[in-house]
């Protein structure tokens, strides 16, 4: 019921997050606010089913790498290896699931971005020019004044076949608009580089891992373990890049060729503004602190063991107890 409720939360603040990014079934009148035509418009733009598919999947994904993580703690302490080993197993299933349907999404989603936001897709890649054939910029140093990469290293033609699907595909480049209406690169090809490379590490280990099962030494070999352990935080660094890449790719626009940000500015006194910011920051901080201590207390404390009436229940390191605990 959590998971169905959050994901209930997640289509309305990806339809009015997703509307922002592909307005479509309302319109600006004369009195600065927005009317709406069709409400079926509004709530299901272009973008959204791309946008909510791929943000549950990056969320699947988040807490799929959680699980083997805390799991592979037990496994190097030598403790609750039954649960650990259950778990880890199965959370290494589902990567190997996951992770690929979200690349592929990832994929869809782009494809879409090219054909309503082209300014987002070229800051993505740092491309200032307009043309066919382009290559595929593993890295550089983008200078957003002068309007060029510096230290680029390209794959020729890459760049198409993976943004268009066709070898010589044209893409847009930041040229086409003028400077004012030019998102912040460096941001955003450094977001989106993060969020892919964090996601071809979580392909890789979820590969390793059914290679390690097929050989017998999933739950035995060391090194594979420590890196389950340092990747657990991944997929969420990987879905904060993803949200920049989103929010600052749609810049200068807070509504999207439609309302540009300042123009969306809070008549409010910035000294209001600034306390309320600062009061989010204390409480979200708090409560991150919370939750912190909350999952370490839980992993040092490791799992409850109980058994059904009648049998005789582990300990919490897989031994009989001499008084078993029935379940109530």
């Amino acid at each position: 019921m959590v998971a169905l409720g959050t994901m209930l939360s997640a289509f309305w603040v990806l339809a009015a997050n997703s509307w922002m990014q592909t307005p479509q079934g309302a319109t600006l009148g004369h009195d600065g606010v927005f009317h709406v035509d069709d409400w079926a418009a509004v709530i299901f733009n272009p973008s959204f089913p791309y946008r909510f598919a791929h943000m549950l999947c990056a969320s699947f994904v988040s807490g799929v790498f959680v699980v083997p993580g805390v799991s592979a703690i037990f496994l190097l302490r030598q403790k609750n290896r039954e649960f650990a080993q259950a778990a880890l197993s199965l959370a290494m299933w589902l990567g190997l699931f996951v992770v690929p349907l979200q690349i592929f999404l990832g994929d869809q989603h782009g494809l879409n971005t090219r054909q309503y936001q082209p300014m987002k897709l070229a800051a993505i890649e740092a491309r200032w020019d307009t043309g066919r054939g382009v290559p595929l910029t593993l890295f550089a140093l983008p200078d957003q004044e002068k309007a060029t990469n510096l230290w680029a290293i390209n794959i020729p033609h890459l760049g198409s076949l993976i943004l268009t699907h066709s070898w010589n595909g044209e893409m847009q480049g930041l040229k086409e608009v003028p400077a004012e209406d030019r998102p912040y690169v460096p941001l955003i090809f450094f977001a989106f580089r993060a969020m892919v490379g964090i996601g071809v590490a979580l392909l890789t280990l979820s590969i390793f891992g059914a290679y390690l099962r097929r050989r017998g030494h999933l739950f035995t070999t060391k090194w594979f373990l420590i890196a389950l352990v340092l990747a657990s935080p991944l997929g969420f660094i990987a879905t904060i890049a993803g949200w920049v890449v989103t929010e600052a790719g749609r810049q200068p626009y807070v509504v999207y060729g439609v309302l540009r940000t300042a123009d969306g500015a809070s008549p409010l006194a910035a000294v209001n503004v600034g306390v309320t910011f600062i009061l989010f920051i204390i409480v979200y901080t708090l409560l991150l602190a919370g939750f912190f201590w909350f999952f370490t207390q839980t992993i040092i404390r490791g799992p409850e063991v109980t058994a059904l009436p009648g049998s005789q229940p582990l300990s919490a390191h897989g031994r009989m107890r001499a008084t078993p605990k029935l379940l109530s």
